[in-house]
């Protein structure tokens, strides 16, 4: 087992490292579309945008959120109830496995040990779903993407709880008698 905990947790150190860079390739896209939507916008000759003059701004936004994705997910953790700092590219490069997978009571522990093994990638992996879930949604805003709103907006709150998988394992584990 500590082989596959060692591999799946470079797993999440590289996915650590390589969320930042995507955040930024975002945000520098949605400024480059933000300033060429409002070029156009109010240009009289062309007319790329005017069936959605607010969609430039809505991107300018969307630039600050991207550039400021950790304070976004810090935020909404904060709203979930937990106390997780989110850094960006600044990921855990060491970790503690548990000692063993029998010690404890029962079966909870063993699941618990096993959450806890895992939390860095379940983090980095909520992490991500986020980011494609603001992504999406902007998608869909421009029209490219045929999903539901809703249905990102779902995305984001269970990328919210992957944040602090060790909290919401012992919710879970809660309703096992």
């Amino acid at each position: 087992m500590e082989g596959l905990v060692n591999l799946v947790h470079e797993i999440a150190v590289a996915m650590g490292w390589l969320l930042p860079t995507a955040c930024y390739a975002a945000a520098v896209s949605c400024l480059i579309f933000s300033l060429v939507g409002i070029y156009q916008y109010y240009h009289p000759t062309i007319q790329a945008l005017q069936d959605k003059p607010w969609l430039p701004y809505l991107s300018l936004v969307l630039c600050g959120v991207f550039a400021s994705f950790n304070v976004i997910l810090t935020k909404s953790t904060a709203s979930a109830g937990t106390d997780v700092q989110v850094t960006l590219g600044d990921a855990a490069t060491s970790y503690s496995t548990a000692d063993s997978l029998i010690t404890g009571t029962g079966p909870k522990d063993a699941i618990l040990a096993i959450v806890k093994d895992f939390a860095l990638f379940f983090q980095m992996f909520g992490a991500w779903t986020c980011f494609f879930a603001v992504l999406t949604w902007f998608a869909i805003q421009r029209g490219r993407s045929n999903r539901e709103r809703l249905g990102c907006g779902i995305q984001y709150v269970f990328g919210v709880m992957l944040l602090n998988p060790v909290k919401d394992a012992t919710w879970i584990l809660s309703f096992w008698p």
